[in-house]
C-alpha cells in the first residue's frame, strides 16, 4: 500500500455532483412567466377595478 487514493477512471466525469446544462435556464423561464403572468393579472384585473373602500 503506498498511501495514494484511488486513480479515477477515465470515463467518469469530474462534474458528477453538477446540475445539468440548461437548468438554470429552464428555471428562468418559469421564473419569467410567473412574473408577466402576476403583471398581467394585476395590470387587467386588479388596476381596473381601483382601490378598495368600506
Amino acid at each position: 500500500m503506498s498511501g495514494e487514493g484511488p486513480t479515477p477512471s477515465p470515463e467518469r466525469p469530474d462534474d458528477l455532483g453538477g446540475h445539468p446544462k440548461g437548468t438554470l435556464a429552464i428555471l428562468g423561464v418559469y421564473g419569467l412567466l410567473f412574473v408577466v403572468g402576476w403583471l398581467i393579472m394585476y395590470f387587467w384585473v386588479f388596476v381596473p377595478r381601483g382601490v378598495l373602500t368600506e
